[in-house]
């Protein structure tokens, strides 16, 4: 059965679709018109939409294996490549949209007309869009990937599409399923922190629903004496073992 998070996902997935198919009309028309930096606006917010369209589809389906690299330092963790590679295309995609409006549009050179009053609103969405993206884009590509769970003996490394952490394993005070002030799952694993602080990461672009992962590293965390396995084949091992026991 389908849970609550697969539904948000498959439901934004469905949301997402139609307006960028919508996008991808007008890049023919735009071309048509000799419109050529209206049509690459159009273009990147089509790729970005459909991008994460199909993120969001695939994460619903729950059909997702995670890529598991073992080295003698400890054992790192990707999301599915498919999700990935959707991820950093419609990142790009929509980056250089943001980048082509917000340089353009206030030059009168695009024929692309926003609601009234709402054409400075835009622009400076799309600068700021735009200039969070730099950063997003320069971590995506120093980290490899969107995100990934890197666990040693010594401690845990976690990337997001923002930054990169590092904690040793006694900072952790807890690993959950759900934020610490709702009841629902959320296919993410929340990682807290002595600090108080919470990082999450998106377990159910790794494995279907996140649950497995989620229940790899809280075990890893419990039990000390068992981080040995983390530098040899053992640890994929217990994934998928993890994995053949669906919530």
């Amino acid at each position: 059965m389908p849970t609550k998070p697969a539904i948000a996902a498959g439901f934004l997935g469905i949301v997402l679709g139609p307006f960028g198919l919508f996008c991808f009309a007008w890049v023919f028309i735009f071309a048509e018109r000799a419109q050529y930096l209206s049509a690459v606006v159009a273009m990147g917010a089509a790729g970005c939409l459909l991008g994460l369209a199909a993120l969001f589809v695939l994460v619903a389906t729950r059909k997702v294996s995670p890529r598991i690299d073992v080295e003698n330092f400890g054992t790192t963790v990707r999301p599915d490549r498919r999700l990935d590679r959707l991820l950093v295309a419609a990142s790009v995609a929509g980056f250089v949209a943001m980048v082509c409006y917000a340089v353009f549009a206030p030059l009168d050179m695009l024929d692309i007309r926003p609601p009234r009053g709402y054409g400075r609103f835009l622009v400076g969405t799309c600068a700021v869009g735009a200039l969070v993206g730099v950063f997003s884009l320069r971590q995506i590509f120093r980290a490899r990937g969107t995100s990934y769970l890197r666990m040693t003996v010594q401690g845990i490394e976690t990337a997001t599409t923002m930054t990169t952490q590092e904690r040793s394993w006694d900072e952790v005070t807890d690993v959950v399923d759900r934020k610490p002030d709702t009841r629902q799952a959320s296919g993410a694993i929340y990682i807290l922190t002595a600090d108080g602080r919470t990082r999450e990461l998106p377990a159910s672009w790794y494995t279907p629903g996140g649950h497995a992962l989620g229940e790899v590293l809280r075990f890893y965390w419990q039990h000390p004496e068992a981080r040995e396995e983390l530098a040899d084949d053992r640890v994929v091992h217990r994934l998928e073992a993890e994995l053949q026991n669906p919530s």
